[in-house]
């Protein structure tokens, strides 16, 4: 079985975090694809994966799992909404922000 991982298409990697019972949290994802996949030419399917378990190991995320992947992206979307509220943003703007994520 030959099994591809595409950095950028969630379909194709969250299967891993599932069996690993780690949780997706897209924030976080997105941050090491950001750094790590500057050269999409030079990161193979495996290097943000590799990256993202080893994160899920620090103390804040690993009492964690694959369950509290929607928890959790919840109260990331309400830290933003919060942060962008107190730095006076409009609801429309703080909806775009939401919805991009």
């Amino acid at each position: 079985m030959t099994m591809h991982v595409d950095n950028w298409d969630p379909k194709t990697y969250l299967w891993i975090l599932q069996e690993c019972d780690v949780p997706y949290i897209p924030e976080v994802w997105s941050k090491l694809l950001k750094s790590y996949a500057k050269d999409p030419t030079r990161v193979t399917g495996m290097t943000i994966i590799g990256r993202y378990l080893g994160q899920m190991r620090l103390q804040q995320w690993r009492d964690y799992r694959w369950k509290d992947s929607d928890y959790l992206q919840k109260v990331a979307l309400n830290k933003l909404e919060s942060t962008m509220k107190a730095s006076g943003y409009d609801a429309v703007e703080i909806a775009e922000a939401v919805a991009a994520q």
